[in-house]
């Protein structure tokens, strides 16, 4: 048997071991996982197949946003392609990709091991290893969530929290590296583009996959017996040729955004003086590392062993210290797992080749039989978790058909878990829902956290300071989880405060719907030039600087304004206005929003609760034109992305190398 053919056998074999494993999740369409993320994924999916190709603007969450800060594209788009191409729900699909890239993760894997190794059998068990099990248990708070020593973290991470995006990221880091090897052992135009597409991929998968790529990236470098300079640009270019390539989908302003924000999602990770020294000591650490295996081992131990160190010890500080350096560092199990599993197959081979034939055979048998036992304990976790339901009869779809039928168009602000669901089964557009990191208006996130938490507030005083937020972002309704309810996140820490306060609406077990009154359930008001906010307010308590502009849209002497949207990119505000007085569109700002009457352009600015503010050029009656375009950062971003694709589709049909040693 040939080299290639075994490799082919092992390929299949991996593939097939995991596909076993999640067999039921290629064909289920909702699981009864309610408390995961993954309907957000669907939602996007959803988005994108129905209305592309206006698909400029995402208005359903956080107040609307630019398509690129809802989430990076790579997911969400394929969720588009399959539903799409398979004639089937966005769940659907969603659940299908997330299955197939589970079980191509440890082929990746293996075929990166293999060429590190030179040898099948260490990238086998590796890659066999990762499949099964997860060392990250080690950890008490991550044992607690599996509820099990023997199976795979991946599983529960894909099934039960709905980290499709991150388990990809993961699976594909591999075989970027693979290509990235491919490169630097023999540089040339087509390997650097391949390894350059390679890259990008990764880079629209999950902002995790972005930090834990370049850090893999440069480990890699640093463990070849050829480590130099020369190495060291050459993968610098390919990350840099990678972004270039989709800096469209990720503009610097919102890596900028993404590197902000994330210091502040799950905890205080803002990069102080203390944060910076922990982080250089830890960097120093494997440093120290680094020069020792360069001394002691052979080049394929020295990336798993750094690999295996990096991340078990960005755990163990969180886990163990309670030091964080990199935003939500308890999110890196998933890497942690691959690495030591890697690590241990490398040490597991060498340690195996200097035992006696009989001795290696029995080992090799006892091994075969405890990869069975972990792939039984495997499938029956599995068996607990993937469990199909049928979602016309669970509380999300309910709600959200409620909404759709009796508030048809109108913001709504939906807490708790259902707000990962709702735009699977409704179009209103909400206050909430969106990926924090990349949410483009820091005040929506004022106004949502202040909502839930009446932070600071006196128990009187939450309810009427909720109201006065709800109102200053247009939303209509509230869905409210009681104290009760089996919502895992009952996010509002007063539910009672909205009892006779608002409107009770609807009401199914625990869960309630406030209806906010409104004196219109429009997004465009009109209101006096002096009632625009142009002080942002310090927290969520500071509510002086909205005082005028929340008492403006509820004057009655002020002219109603309605909004029609022919797609999410662009609409139309009717009304009448007198000198003296601006539309407001309770919508985020952006520079790529454009207005005009009649093909006049107006000035349109953003005021300080990050709304649009539209100034009309006459006086009377007006119909306004509003659409959203590019941009200038977008607009040279997508020049620079198509400049280094066409460059890139140029290298691949080039056949002679380029770059000599």
């Amino acid at each position: 048997m040939t080299r290639r053919t075994r490799t082919g056998f092992a390929c299949l074999g991996l593939f097939a071991l995991n596909a076993i494993v999640v067999w039921r999740l290629f064909g289920v369409e909702y699981l009864d996982q309610f408390d995961s993320v993954e309907g957000i994924f669907c939602t996007f999916g959803r988005f994108l197949r129905e209305s592309w190709p206006h698909i400029g603007w995402f208005p359903w969450f956080d107040a609307g946003m630019p398509i690129e800060n809802a989430y990076l594209p790579l997911v969400p788009w394929l969720v588009a392609a399959i539903s799409f191409l398979g004639r089937c729900s966005p769940a659907h699909a969603f659940h299908f990709l997330a299955a197939i890239t589970y079980a191509l993760g440890p082929v990746f894997l293996f075929l990166f091991a293999r060429r590190l190794a030179g040898h099948d059998a260490p990238a086998l068990i590796g890659a066999a290893a990762w499949s099964l099990f997860s060392p990250s248990v080690v950890f008490p708070a991550l044992l607690h969530d599996m509820a099990t020593a023997w199976g795979s973290r991946r599983l529960v991470n894909v099934v039960t929290w709905g980290e499709t995006p991150h388990n990809i990221s993961v699976s594909l880091i591999p075989l970027a590296l693979l290509l990235i090897a491919r490169f630097l052992d023999a540089p040339g135009a087509r390997r650097f583009a391949l390894a350059t597409v390679a890259v990008a991929v990764v880079l629209l998968s999950n902002t995790f996959g972005i930090v834990v790529l370049v850090i893999c990236a440069y480990i890699f470098v640093a463990s070849r017996d050829d480590f130099g300079f020369k190495s060291l640009l050459r993968v610098t270019a390919t990350i840099v040729a990678a972004w270039l390539l989709i800096c469209r989908f990720l503009e610097p302003s919102l890596l900028r955004l993404i590197g902000t924000s994330a210091q502040s999602i799950g905890g205080d990770f803002r990069f102080t003086l203390r944060v910076r020294l922990i982080a250089f000591a830890f960097a120093g650490t494997l440093v120290v590392l680094w020069l020792v295996l360069r001394r002691v081992s052979a080049e394929p131990i020295r990336f798993p062993a750094l690999y295996a160190a990096c991340f078990s010890g960005v755990l163990a500080m969180i886990y163990l210290l309670d030091i964080g350096f990199l935003p939500q560092p308890t999110r890196y199990h998933l890497e942690m797992d691959q690495a030591v599993c890697l690590l241990a197959g490398f040490a597991l081979y060498s340690a195996m080749r200097r035992l006696p034939r009989r001795i290696l055979i029995v080992c090799a048998g006892l091994g075969v039989l405890a990869l069975a036992w972990l792939a039984v304990k495997n499938c029956e976790l599995a068996e607990r978790r993937i469990r199909p339901i049928d979602v016309t009869k669970s509380m999300p779809w309910r709600e959200a058909r409620w909404i759709a039928e009796h508030l048809p168009g109108q913001r709504v602000l939906v807490s708790g878990e259902n707000e990962y669901w709702f735009n699977l089964f409704a179009d209103n557009p909400q206050l909430s829902a969106g990926h924090d990191p990349s949410a483009p208006n820091w005040m929506q996130r004022v106004a949502v956290y202040i909502i839930y938490s009446g932070q600071a507030a006196t128990a009187e005083r939450d309810g009427p300071l909720s109201v006065f937020w709800l109102k200053a972002f247009g939303v209509s309704a509230i869905t409210v989880p009681g104290a009760g309810s089996p919502d895992p996140y009952r996010p509002i820490l007063r539910p009672e405060k909205f009892e006779g306060l608002l409107p009770l609406i609807w009401r199914d077990g625990y869960e309630s719907i406030y209806r906010v009154p409104l004196r219109s359930t429009s997004l465009a008001h009109v209101i006096p030039t002096s009632a625009i906010v142009r002080r942002q307010p310090r927290h969520g308590l500071d509510v002086g600087p909205m005082l005028a502009y929340v008492a403006a849209l509820d004057d009655p002497s002020l002219p109603l304004a309605s909004v029609t949207w022919s797609n999410p990119e662009r609409g139309r505000i009717s009304t009448t206005v007198a000198p003296g007085q601006v539309i407001l569109l309770q919508v985020n700002y952006d520079p790529g929003w454009k207005a005009s009457i009649a093909g006049r352009p107006l000035r349109v600015t953003r005021d300080k609760l990050g709304l649009i503010v539209i100034e009309p050029d006459r006086a009377g009656r007006c119909d306004i034109d509003i659409a959203f375009g590019g941009g200038t950062e977008r607009t040279i971003c997508l020049i620079l992305s198509l400049a280094t694709l066409a460059a890139l589709a140029g290298m691949l049909s080039w056949r002679t190398k380029v770059w000599r040693q």
